[in-house]
């Protein structure tokens, strides 16, 4: 099957162009190794097809076949190891984990274990559905931001659906301690605050206890980690051209396009023009490559 309108979709504004986010479908010969996990996202790995070996310090190293999926907390990395030629699809996100239901991540705690355990399950056959449609539209190169979310969405949905709980739990075993409430709020929330005190008077805090909060449970003070997410949307809004400069200065509260330049210089090394003239020019040399 042929994709239609290949300029009407890659010129699109919902075209997704932070691929630190989202899906991503990955073909990968044996022996090659992948280091992930950061202080940002939450990954979700559906093994289609080989197999691989999983490690992290706080575990003997596990096998994930073809067939079967497992969940990589932020703030824990791991090391993974093609052993076979493999075919995998990637799930970026740093969004609260939803299941789009009555359910919460918080209704699983009962079956939490306090124990460290990482868990692999077998892909049952709806969630083999979903993702063989989901490489379907990565191999097409569809890749609407609102496919992206709605596909999340349904991931989590087939697994509220088919999974036992105390399945999620163990799956979920990461994110799944007595800090949960306080990090879920965080993700909700920062995007509607422009300052540490609106922020900590939304979690009915001090400023002082929220500090204390933020180093114990994101390992960075507020400032620097609200700072850090807001750069990163900065950045992405730069890198797409149909976006004026003025949206982007109203959106994130800038009190000039001077202060914005200056943002641009400190943080990113260069003028927002300049910057989005680079990604533009990157993405050309991308196309061209494809």
């Amino acid at each position: 099957m042929k994709l239609l309108y290949v300029k009407e979709h890659i010129t699109c504004r919902n075209y997704v162009s932070d691929f630190h986010v989202g899906f991503q479908y990955n073909e990968m010969e044996a022996g090659l190794t992948i280091e992930k996990g950061d202080k940002y996202y939450n990954y979700m790995i559906f093994l289609l097809e080989g197999e691989m070996k999983i490690s992290n310090p706080q575990m003997t190293t596990r096998t994930c076949q073809g067939g079967e999926m497992f969940f990589i907390g932020r703030d824990l990395s791991y090391g993974i190891q093609t052993k076979t030629d493999v075919k995998f699809l990637l799930l970026a996100f740093d969004n609260p984990i939803s299941f789009g239901t009555d359910l919460t991540v918080e209704d699983l705690q009962p079956y939490h274990s306090e124990e460290f355990r990482f868990t692999i399950l077998p892909m049952c056959e709806g969630m083999l559905v979903v993702a063989n449609t989901i490489k379907f539209y990565m191999h097409h190169k569809i890749q609407c931001k609102h496919l992206h979310v709605a596909k999340q969405q349904e991931v989590f949905m087939v697994l509220s659906a088919f999974c036992r709980r105390e399945e999620l739990a163990a799956l979920f075993n990461p994110v799944l301690d007595n800090n949960v409430d306080f990090k879920s709020f965080v993700m909700n929330n920062y995007q509607d605050v422009k300052t540490v005190e609106e922020l900590a008077r939304l979690c009915n805090s001090s400023v002082r206890s929220l500090t204390r909060k933020f180093h114990d449970h994101f390992g960075d003070s507020p400032y620097s980690w609200i700072l850090k997410q807001r750069s990163r949307h900065i950045k992405t809004r730069i890198a797409d051209p149909k976006i004026s400069f003025g949206d982007i200065i109203s959106e994130f509260g800038f009190s000039s396009p001077a202060h914005f330049t200056s943002f641009c210089k400190k943080y990113f090394g260069d003028t927002p023009s300049r910057l989005r003239k680079k990604q533009i020019e990157k993405s050309l040399i991308k196309k061209v490559a494809n």
